[in-house]
């Protein structure tokens, strides 16, 4: 799984948890399942991450991590460009996007970072910027990789907008009633607003100290109503678009044998140490898929992996730990009504990877990588719900 350099730090001391609201005995032989339907091949040496997938001009964005390069391609998986922007450079972006890029209406490549609003042509031209003044510019996490995604809304950007240290940090209850989840970015005056609170019933207003790794918010924007779900919290928040962001309704998830993080005592937690623990669960990304929803997760681990995981081992132990973890358990889907209702719940098709675009009423996933081969191409996965 890739992840933003500040998930990657000291893991937690501490492990308490509990069941989410109204586990769910879903039966897997629902009627809704993950269908391959097509696929295309990127003959490519290297790694890639896939970004963004436009149906209507046929054009791939994907992002070669190792060389901090953006590469493009057609349906046919021909190259259509590639450039990379040194963080320095005039005409840079910064270290990470804040979401993947994508491509806008002028079928140009839009990316949104820290540091301002940028637009690049397939070979990496700068076409149009909008910075934000170096005064203002706050440590927004970054993402190389679809899972967390911008959207054009009404001439902004919407998009994720962590920030894991600010005024306040993880143990003190002031971070999480002042933490502000999604920044709608205007393209013509650069202006970043912050917008839409915490639930103050979620799982990170229990006074307890939560990792800002657990709280990045997955979002998508459907019927003029902006869906949303904070991290971990297995809770389905429903707001009006606009401002003030009124709730519409909170509806609970019901995830297969998740383990929810309660969070560590905020007097043990050491308030510089950013942490991620898999032995938890997480939601990872939710998208619209026609009339319907589409949510992916981790379980966590049940509570002997999970103590295991905590235990001191030798690197040939850790080693074996982590294949039968990785065998064990399964990135599962869920899928959904535009209601929030459970229609199914399944484990990810094998061929596929975890990060994905929904397009057109189809998902697009990057397939999965072969570890004991190192192949020199990619395959992207065409994807209905059937």
């Amino acid at each position: 799984m890739k992840l933003s350099h500040w998930f990657l730090a000291l893991l937690v001391t501490s492990f308490l948890s509990c069941e989410s609201p109204k586990t769910s005995q879903t039966n897997e032989n629902s009627d809704f399942k993950l269908e391959i339907t097509d696929s295309i091949r990127v003959a490519y040496i290297g790694k890639l991450n896939l970004m963004d997938v436009n149906p209507e001009f046929e054009r791939i964005l994907l992002f070669d991590p190792q060389n901090m390069k953006f590469v493009s391609t057609d349906f046919e998986g021909n190259i259509l460009g590639e450039f990379s922007k040194d963080r320095d450079a005039p005409d840079g972006f910064g270290f990470y996007p804040m979401g993947a890029g994508k491509f806008n209406p002028s079928k140009n490549i839009q990316v949104v970072s820290a540091t301002g609003i940028f637009e690049y042509d397939l070979e990496g031209n700068l076409l149009n910027s909008t910075k934000v003044p170096r005064d203002q510019i706050k440590p927004f996490s970054g993402r190389i990789d679809a899972k967390r995604e911008i959207q054009f809304v009404n001439g902004k950007i919407l998009v994720t907008g962590t920030v894991a240290r600010g005024e306040f940090n993880k143990t003190q209850p002031e971070f999480y009633d002042s933490f502000l989840q999604l920044v709608k970015a205007d393209p013509k005056t650069g202006n970043y607003e912050q917008f839409l609170n915490l639930d103050p019933e979620s799982i990170f207003q229990n006074d307890m100290s939560h990792e800002p790794t657990t709280i990045s918010t997955t979002f998508e924007v459907v019927n003029d109503e902006l869906y949303v779900i904070s991290g971990t919290d297995p809770f389905l928040n429903i707001y009006e678009l606009d401002s003030p962001y009124n709730k519409v309704k909170r509806i609970p998830l019901q995830l297969k044998d998740y383990r929810l993080n309660q969070g560590e005592d905020p007097k043990k937690a050491d308030p510089r140490a950013i942490s991620y623990d898999p032995s938890f669960g997480i939601i990872h990304k939710l998208v619209i898929v026609g009339d319907k929803l589409v949510l992916t997760y981790d379980t966590g681990y049940d509570a002997q992996d999970a103590l295991r995981y905590h235990e001191q081992m030798a690197n040939d132990e850790r080693k074996v730990f982590n294949t039968r973890i990785a065998n064990k358990y399964k990135l599962r889907y869920q899928v959904l009504d535009l209601d929030g209702k459970l229609l199914s719940d399944s484990e990810i098709p094998e061929k596929l990877g975890d990060v994905f675009v929904s397009r057109e009423g189809a998902i697009w996933f990057m397939g999965k990588v072969n570890p004991e081969i190192e192949e020199d191409y990619f395959t992207l996965y065409k994807v209905k719900i059937k």
